[in-house]
């Protein structure tokens, strides 16, 4: 939105005290939907956990405007609760929650399709439009174990010993040997956090479209 282009680069820059001007003086002016908006783009484009306490008090004020957050979004993950499992944050998902956001509201994942289109690629199968938090964050998990999985085994593994490597200050590695072993950390970590998230959305009673439709 153009309304607020600005706000987002404060943002991108971190720019804390510009933001809080520029939100006061337009906040009054913004609806719900594009207070919405701004919040989805904030958390889909601009977050991570190492600022959590700068977004933090973003979110705060936006959200202090009385902005539902329970709401499907135009993106992957069908609600902005479910944003917090696609930037794989368990520190973010539980600030939502504490802020307001329902465990088990339920997005529809075609809220910004067509009739036409959500007729030809769902018709009656309703479970393949609706969605809860839990339904996306096992639909990324099985993504994560099956079409994001594209590591082969290694051609041969190097004959050293860990007491070798704990005697060395260096190893030499080439750059795309580390660059390749910084994706596979990072896959890593999205895979481990992902599950972990499936398994806290589970123990605060977070359940599936189906689930809750009792299918």
């Amino acid at each position: 939105m153009a309304i607020t282009a600005h706000i987002l680069k404060q943002i991108e820059l971190k720019n804390y005290s510009d933001f809080e001007n520029s939100w006061f003086h337009l906040k009054d002016k913004l609806t719900e939907r594009e207070k919405q908006e701004l919040l989805t783009e904030i958390v889909g484009y601009y977050y991570s956990d190492k600022h959590f306490p700068f977004f933090k008090k973003v979110l705060d004020k936006i959200i202090d405007s009385k902005v539902s957050l329970d709401f499907s979004i135009e993106h992957y993950a069908p609600t902005f609760l479910s944003l917090a499992v696609h930037v794989v944050s368990q520190q973010l998902f539980a600030y939502l929650l504490q802020q307001g956001a329902s465990i088990n509201f339920i997005g529809d994942c075609y809220a910004f399709e067509t009739e036409e289109t959500i007729k030809k690629e769902v018709g009656d199968n309703l479970h393949l439009r609706y969605s809860t938090c839990l339904d996306f964050a096992e639909l990324v998990m099985a993504d994560t174990l099956t079409v994001d999985y594209n590591y082969s085994v290694p051609e041969k593994i190097e004959d050293i010993t860990w007491h070798e490597i704990d005697n060395k200050e260096e190893i030499k590695v080439k750059k795309k040997e580390y660059y390749y072993l910084l994706e596979q950390s990072q896959y890593l970590h999205d895979l481990i956090h992902t599950d972990r998230l499936v398994d806290h959305i589970k123990s605060l009673g977070g359940k599936t479209y189906l689930q809750l439709k009792g299918k």
